[in-house]
């Protein structure tokens, strides 16, 4: 059954079918949207379910001739480093779409298809094993997130696109030129990614394609100083966007680093190993020093995504089980807790009418169920016991320290963390409320849209054996 085939295109030819059906009736196409979404929802869990635990390689893969003479191939295939990204894919992509369902009221049925677009073109990134199907839906990801800003985007929507376009697609050009590399130097010349594997280029050229690599997922991750682009197109895009933006278009980076720098470049990850975790420290310290000094909420979520995803950098170039297992695991927490944080944004904006913090006091009494949800985001988002991004974070911490005891330096990000989002708590919950406060709350289905969110990190923050067990016998494939 090829059941990643049906994961990948159920969406993408659900874009045509919203579409069409939005000319009928907009409510159709919003409803549409949400039901294609969570289908993939439930053939990811069914991949789960079938998913052989202990097997290190890939499974369910499926190889299919496209253009063999040129080493093309539609080859697809899972193993225990994709399958939380494919589970959390579906995931976002159908919250995302419910959450859209009160925010975006113009050009309804064209949003609707991009949605599902964008879902298919991801779901295809984490799937491919050929590297040109890889760059194929890498490049395919862009379009829809290009229109998402630039048509349902704030004031500076068009600055903000462009500005994503251009960073994300000259870092995709040196991805490109590191997959034509390695096609030359394979004998017989191939871009499929498990004979890639054991091709060893020598040294030299393996540092020059790493760094291509590093670079070019860099921009996406985003590493400082590649991550200009992300505040302003977080603060343009509408929430819902923010979320797949956050919780799923910055994975393809950190996946970019762990499948193929690790796995196609290992001697030279070796290498650059210390220069790599560097960058991954100054973006953790970069992202939560400056979301410490913003007003506006939406932006200091969009810097603490910064931060957050410097732990998948340092955690993967730890070059050790627990460390890359903890990137992968964090990398699910994190589009998780940010997700919910990002569509709150949206919510509060929505009702509140602002989304500065010195001007949410009183949130408590106007919206005090969503002000209970804000507070178990801000929780989860600062690595707090009990949800799983504080066993992710001390993972991937506990593993750096044991490489070099001077990273333990990377111990003080989560308490700045901790202290700008008990900040914002006590500014926007606490503070003297200047006059008297209008009952402004959420629906009962945008609340529940925000609880689903934060269901899978108190699950697997008191029970992480099941995407852990998952995640390590792939790991532990790894040589270094």
């Amino acid at each position: 059954m090829a059941l990643l085939s049906l994961l990948i295109f159920t969406p993408i030819v659900g874009a045509l079918i919203v579409y069409l059906a939005g000319y009928a009736n907009e409510k159709l196409s919003r409803a549409l949207t949400i039901a294609i979404s969570a289908a993939t929802v439930a053939v990811a869990l069914f991949i789960f379910l079938a998913f052989n635990w202990s097997a290190p390689g890939f499974q369910l893969t499926e190889t299919y001739d496209w253009a063999g003479i040129f080493g093309l191939s539609y080859a697809v295939g899972v193993d225990g480093i994709s399958l939380p990204l494919l589970i959390i894919s579906g995931l976002l992509t159908t919250l995302s779409a419910a959450g859209s369902w009160e925010q975006i009221n113009t050009k309804v049925k064209e949003y609707n298809a991009l949605l599902l677009l964008f879902e298919g073109a991801i779901i295809g990134v984490f799937a491919s094993l050929n590297l040109v199907a890889f760059y194929v839906f890498w490049e395919l990801v862009l379009i829809p997130m290009f229109f998402f800003i630039g048509v349902w985007g704030g004031p500076r929507k068009k600055y903000a696109a462009m500005k994503f376009l251009i960073m994300t697609h000259v870092g995709s050009v040196l991805i490109l030129l590191s997959f034509i590399a390695l096609y030359v130097l394979s004998s017989p010349h191939t871009f499929n990614f498990t004979d890639l594997v054991n091709l060893h280029p020598p040294l030299s050229i393996q540092i020059l394609i790493s760094i291509g690599f590093f670079i070019g997922f860099g921009v996406k991750l985003p590493i400082v100083p590649l991550h200009t682009w992300l505040p302003d197109a977080h603060v343009e895009a509408p929430a819902p966007i923010s979320v797949l933006l956050a919780g799923l278009l910055l994975k393809m980076g950190g996946y970019g680093f762990i499948r193929m720098n690790l796995f196609l470049t290992p001697e030279a990850s070796k290498i650059l190993a210390p220069m790599f975790i560097g960058f991954g420290l100054l973006t953790m310290f970069y992202g939560a020093i400056v979301a410490m000094i913003q007003q506006d909420f939406k932006r200091m979520v969009a810097l603490t995504s910064i931060n957050h995803m410097g732990y998948v950098l340092l955690g993967a170039f730890t070059l050790t089980t627990p460390g890359i297992s903890g990137a992968v695991f964090q990398m699910f927490n994190h589009a998780n807790a940010i997700g919910c944080l990002f569509l709150m944004s949206g919510v509060i904006h929505e009702h509140m009418g602002t989304r500065t913090i010195r001007e949410l006091p009183g949130l408590s009494s106007a919206m005090p169920k969503t002000s209970f949800l804000l507070v178990l985001g801000s929780l989860a988002a600062m690595g707090f016991p009990g949800f799983s991004n504080f066993i992710s974070e001390f993972t991937v911490i506990l593993a750096a320290i044991s490489v070099n005891a001077l990273y333990a330096v990377a111990v003080l990000v989560p308490g700045i963390t901790a202290g700008y989002f008990v900040w914002t708590l006590r500014r926007v919950l606490m503070a003297p409320q200047p006059q008297p406060v209008v009952m402004r709350e959420a629906p009962f289905y945008t609340l529940v849209t925000l609880a689903v969110f934060l269901i899978p990190l108190l699950i697997l923050g008191i029970y992480p054996a099941p995407l852990m067990g998952v995640i390590l016998p792939a790991v532990r494939a790894l040589r270094f």
